[in-house]
């Protein structure tokens, strides 16, 4: 197969065309995560390279390996769920190849683009249908645009485990959907994308369900903010649990999430009592104990998320909540 998608890159590389890039995108479908892009210049041949979706991840992951050793020149680039939300997959899309493109270290004088649009900042540039079954440099590409976005998606996994991204990658299977009835979408699901849009969210939600939901969207909150995550719902014994470990720098940073449901009319800030700091900075000296971690800088704060808008929750931020 190689051979055919050599060939139809040799016609180009017969126009004294020497860098030559392919482009294509992984995640288009997805009910969650981000968009990924990428652009390949490759001269090597191997056998493994081919449309990754023809692929089994055990040989994309070893194509993957091969490319980013053995290409002139490779980049990659991703276009976010807020993003998608804002200007549609296609766009996002188109978005994500330009992204990679130019980061390129070269300007490529002519790019190969998977599919039937051509992303309006890149030049020289020519639309090819089933591209990544076609054309080497663009299956290529598309190794590396799967298996990226693959890891990402490994990556939310950790963090939103409900939701099982690790196994169907975002992507509309039973055992996502049934996830998504039970513990409502999260933060990186894509709002314009059925059954999301058409999602009803409960007037009274299970308050469990409705902490755990709070949760995930503080903790993207924070994501977005520049804190790194490092654990949800730690458990310290008699002193009770820690809702989020973040980190910020080098301090540590353990966070109390409150949520507010939709039909909640209280304060629930008036529930971060002196009691509950307390138990918070106990907790964290058990974490730190028990991760024998000597050195450390760390923070208390809160977090409240507000359930009216579930579709855009209302989020506030109290830092260092023990002084």
């Amino acid at each position: 197969m190689s051979n055919q998608l050599l060939e139809f890159d040799g016609k180009y590389k017969s126009q004294n065309i020497n860098f030559l890039a392919g482009v294509d995108e992984a995640g288009r479908g997805p009910l969650a995560g981000p968009v990924v892009a990428a652009a390949v210049v490759i001269d090597k041949e191997n056998d493994l390279i081919n449309d990754s979706k023809k692929l089994s991840e055990k040989k994309r992951e070893k194509a993957y390996k091969w490319i980013i050793d053995n290409a002139k020149y490779w980049a990659v680039a991703s276009v976010g769920v807020k993003k998608i939300n804002e200007i549609n997959i296609l766009q996002a899309s188109l978005l994500a190849m330009e992204k990679a493109v130019g980061k390129l270290k070269i300007v490529p004088k002519k790019c190969l683009i998977d599919g039937n649009f051509i992303p309006k900042n890149i030049h020289n540039s020519e639309a090819i249908i089933k591209g990544d079954s076609r054309s080497y440099c663009i299956a290529a590409a598309s190794i590396i645009a799967k298996v990226t976005r693959d890891n990402i998606m490994k990556k939310w996994h950790k963090i939103y485990k409900d939701y099982h991204f690790d196994q169907h990658k975002g992507y509309g299977t039973k055992l996502h959907f049934e996830a998504i009835e039970e513990y409502f979408p999260s933060p990186i699901h894509r709002l314009g994308f059925a059954p999301i849009k058409d999602f009803q969210f409960p007037s009274y939600p299970n308050r469990i369900k409705l902490g755990k939901w709070g949760e995930n969207w503080a903790i993207y909150y924070l994501i977005h903010r520049g804190y790194k995550y490092i654990q949800r719902n730690y458990f310290a014994g008699k002193f009770g649990e820690i809702d989020i470990i973040m980190k910020k720098g080098k301090r540590f940073i353990f966070v109390e999430v409150k949520t507010k449901g939709p039909n909640d009319y209280y304060d629930v800030i008036e529930s971060i009592t002196r009691a509950k700091i307390s138990k918070m900075l106990k907790c964290s000296d058990h974490y730190f104990y028990y991760k024998k971690i000597e050195e450390f800088e760390v923070g208390f704060d809160a977090i409240i998320v507000d359930a009216k808008n579930w579709r855009k929750p209302k989020i506030e931020h109290f830092k260092d909540i023990n002084y």
